[in-house]
């Protein structure tokens, strides 16, 4: 069996810093247009490393961590992803199939990706960032009529990993829950989204019960598109607190994937039939193909 590993070629005009009295909303909308610059592509793989925390609310008893890896594909044009730990036997092992709500691709602003769906009637979960009005329809780039009070932060440039950036502070002029960015951290030279901060609603597992959840974001450029690598955000299950630490690892774009990898029903018929471990083959195939080289210099 083959898979193709597709590499997207990305050719981008350079952003310009925008002057020293563009207004908060110019580079506001000028970080928006960039990430839509980038391309997006139909599939990606990845693996995720959990740095989960839990801590008891109300009076410190002390608190427990853990460390959890999970393998991700997502199929972009529907949002579908299929979520499996490391197979122990080689064989396919037991995988969830919903869809994604906060990846790699989860800012992908594009009107014909679906990825962090809304949330589904009668489920308070909304782990989501306020980005459905500022898409790319068909080939015109569209910024939203303005939603928020855009404001520098208390520093008129901050560093964010190693990097000087704009810190804008957003307050929503209306439905706070709706439009639930809080703050944007864009770099001064490319206008690119480094770092973002939202608020929403987060359960880990359709029976857990919703908690208010604080989110940031980390961006960077991973194979020709700009993707999030990190991300934290906040859980309350009382009496427990947590905080989970993710980091996007192993990222790859897939040419094309199996339409039974984001089907239950039809997943289950391959991991009963004892199939081989689809998404382990697939990661092993990419970790060989980005060692170097004996003898090859090394940047």
């Amino acid at each position: 069996m083959r898979w193709a590993l597709a590499a997207l070629a990305m050719l981008l005009t350079p952003a310009v810093a925008p002057p020293q009295t563009a207004t908060t909303q110019q580079i506001f909308d000028e970080s928006f247009r960039r990430l839509q610059s980038y391309p997006v592509p139909p599939f990606a793989v990845w693996t995720a490393t959990w740095h989960i925390r839990a801590r008891p609310m109300g009076y410190y008893t002390g608190e427990s961590s853990s460390v959890e890896v999970h393998r991700y594909a997502v199929r972009l044009s529907d949002g579908m992803e299929n979520i499996s730990d490391p197979s122990t036997n080689g064989k396919l092992p037991p995988a969830t199939i919903e869809p994604e709500f906060l990846g790699p691709f989860a800012w992908t602003m594009r009107s014909s990706v679906h990825v962090a769906p809304a949330a589904a009637a009668g489920d308070e979960a909304m782990m989501q960032p306020d980005i459905a009005g500022l898409k790319t329809i068909a080939s015109v780039v569209a910024v939203a009529k303005p939603s928020y009070t855009i404001g520098r932060g208390s520093q008129a440039v901050e560093i964010v990993n190693g990097r000087a950036t704009y810190h804008l502070e957003l307050r929503p002029k209306d439905e706070p829950h709706k439009h639930n960015l809080r703050d944007l951290w864009v770099d001064v030279e490319t206008l690119d989204l480094l770092k973002a901060h939202f608020v929403g609603t987060y359960r880990p597992f359709p029976q857990a019960p919703v908690s208010p959840t604080d989110v940031t974001v980390y961006f960077r450029q991973v194979v020709g598109c700009w993707v999030v690598t990190h991300a934290l955000w906040t859980y309350e299950d009382p009496p427990m607190s947590y905080q989970f630490d993710v980091q996007n690892d192993e990222i790859g774009l897939p040419a094309t994937l199996p339409d039974w990898l984001f089907d239950t029903a039809a997943y289950r018929e391959h991991e009963e039939a004892g199939e081989p471990d689809y998404l382990g083959v697939l990661l092993e195939q990419m970790r060989k193909a980005a060692k170097p080289v004996a003898g090859q210099n090394q940047v």
